[in-house]
């Protein structure tokens, strides 16, 4: 990780021809950075799952009441 690290600090300087020193504070702060960026990226798509996991449980219990209304009516059909 360390020398991507260096190599893309390198392209920096060579694209905008200033100088960025990699401090063992900055790369923390890089790691933090992304450690947030994974742990909201994890809510949403946890979140994401959840509404997925409640919509077809929804539509399972539909389907079955829907069953059983087809049945009464087909039960009811002679009478009608």
């Amino acid at each position: 990780m360390q020398m991507r690290v260096i190599k893309l600090r390198n392209r920096y300087e060579q694209e905008l021809r200033r100088y960025y020193y990699v401090t063992p504070t900055s790369y923390l702060e890089l790691l933090s950075i992304l450690e947030k960026l994974i742990k909201s990226r994890k809510t949403m798509v946890d979140g994401q799952i959840k509404r997925y996991n409640d919509g077809t449980n929804k539509i399972n219990e539909t389907e079955g009441v829907v069953g059983v209304m087809q049945k009464e009516l087909e039960e009811l059909q002679p009478k009608l």
